[in-house]
C-alpha cells in the first residue's frame, strides 16, 4: 500500500489544543481538521485562525489531509430549498470549500448523521441537489468532497450515481458502518470500494460504544478491512478517529498519549 497515516485534529490527546506538535512527535504524516460549528461562527473560516494552521503544518512537517464538517450533525445538509438553513448550508459549504483552497487542504468531508441523516426519498432528493450545487462550486477550486453515511451500499452507489460530478466520492469508515447500522464492516468496504475517494477513517469500538477501543481490539473486524485494503493495494490516506480521551476503560491514572501512540503504532504495523 503507498498510504499517508493521520488522525482527526479533535482526537489527538488535549482535544487538539497541541496536534500538530503531537501529530509530528508520533511520526504521522498529518491530520484533518474541524471546520466548527454554525453557533460558533465557524472558527476555522477566520484567516488568522487558516494562517496558525499553515503555519504550525510548516513548522512541524505534517499534511492537512481534510476538512470535516462535523456541523451538520446539527444543522440539516438536506433542508429543504426555500427553508432558511438551505442557504445557510449553502453558505457554510462554499466557505469550507473557500478555506480548503486557500490552505491548499485537498477534501472536504462531509458526514450525514444525526440532522443530517438521509432516511427517505425526501432527503436524497435535498441531498444530491446540493451536493451537486457543492461539487460544481468545489471543482472549479480543485478541492474534493466526500459523503460519509449510513445508508445501505445500494443507497449510496445511487447517490453517487445521481451526482455524477468527479470530484465527488464516498468516504468509508471502519467503525460506523456495524456501530450506527449493524452492517458488516467488510462487506461494506469490498461493496463500496470502487466509488471511495483516497481517503478514509479507522476506529474500533465494542457494541454501544463509539470509537472507545484500540484499533484491532474491538467488534470491527479492524485486522479483515486492513488486509482487504492491502489486497486492494489501497493508496491514500487512513486517519484515525478513535476517541482516546473518552475510551471507557481511561480513569485518572490512564496516560491518554500512551493510547495514541498504540494506536499509530498499531497503523503503522499494518500498513508497512
Amino acid at each position: 500500500m503507498n498510504v499517508k497515516l493521520g488522525i482527526c485534529n479533535f482526537c489527538v490527546p488535549g482535544t487538539g489544543i497541541f496536534a500538530p506538535k503531537f501529530v509530528a512527535e508520533a511520526g504521522l504524516d498529518g491530520m484533518s481538521i474541524e471546520f466548527g460549528t454554525y453557533e460558533d461562527h465557524y472558527p476555522t473560516y477566520t484567516r488568522r485562525v487558516q494562517d496558525e494552521y499553515l503555519a504550525a503544518a510548516q513548522e512541524f512537517n505534517i499534511e492537512y489531509c481534510n476538512i470535516g464538517m462535523s456541523c451538520f450533525d446539527f444543522i440539516p445538509f438536506t433542508a429543504h430549498k426555500g427553508h432558511p438553513m438551505h442557504e445557510i448550508v449553502k453558505g457554510t459549504m462554499k466557505a469550507a470549500i473557500d478555506t480548503a483552497a486557500y490552505m491548499e487542504i485537498p477534501m472536504v468531508f462531509v458526514p450525514s448523521f444525526g440532522v443530517s441523516s438521509i432516511t427517505n426519498e425526501d432527503e436524497m432528493d435535498n441531498a444530491v441537489e446540493m451536493f451537486k450545487y457543492v461539487c460544481a462550486y468545489a471543482q472549479d477550486k480543485g478541492v474534493l468532497i466526500s459523503s460519509e453515511n449510513k445508508m445501505r451500499v445500494e443507497r449510496q452507489i445511487e447517490l453517487i450515481e445521481r451526482v455524477d460530478y468527479e470530484n465527488f466520492s464516498l468516504f468509508y469508515d471502519s467503525y460506523n458502518y456495524f456501530y450506527q447500522s449493524g452492517y458488516d464492516q467488510l462487506e461494506m468496504l469490498k461493496k463500496m470500494y470502487p466509488y471511495l475517494g483516497p481517503q478514509l477513517h479507522v476506529k474500533d469500538g465494542k457494541p454501544g460504544v463509539l470509537a472507545g477501543s484500540l484499533l484491532g481490539e474491538g467488534d470491527s473486524g479492524f485486522y479483515g478491512v486492513m488486509e482487504y485494503l492491502r489486497e486492494k493495494d489501497y493508496s491514500g490516506w487512513i486517519i484515525s478517529e478513535n476517541l482516546y480521551e473518552k475510551q471507557p476503560t481511561n480513569t485518572f491514572e490512564t496516560d491518554v498519549y500512551e493510547l495514541f501512540l498504540k494506536d499509530v503504532a498499531t497503523m503503522k504495523r499494518v500498513t508497512r
